[in-house]
């Protein structure tokens, strides 16, 4: 039997595609989860003045910390929660 190189290559592109999408589907649902997690959460703080800068709090989820965070003239990016 004569394997042809197209139907092969289309095997393993498909198999790749399958792993890489179930990857990332599971980053994304733990990043989801993080989100609404207790504990410290990272924001990157992109601020008018040219002072930009990483910050951290502690909250209950992600909006609990950057509500506690003072950042006057800066806009926050959640990076993260700070795993222990």
């Amino acid at each position: 039997m004569k394997t042809h190189p197209l139907a092969l290559a289309t095997a393993i592109l498909a198999l790749c595609a399958g792993t890489a999408l179930a990857a990332t589907s599971d980053i994304a649902s733990h990043t989801r989860a993080d989100r609404f997690a207790p504990g410290k959460h990272q924001f990157y703080a992109w601020c008018a003045n040219g002072q930009d800068r990483l910050v951290s709090q502690d909250g209950s989820s992600a909006e609990d910390a950057r509500s506690k965070l003072a950042a006057d003239g800066c806009r926050l990016t959640w990076q993260g929660r700070i795993r222990p």
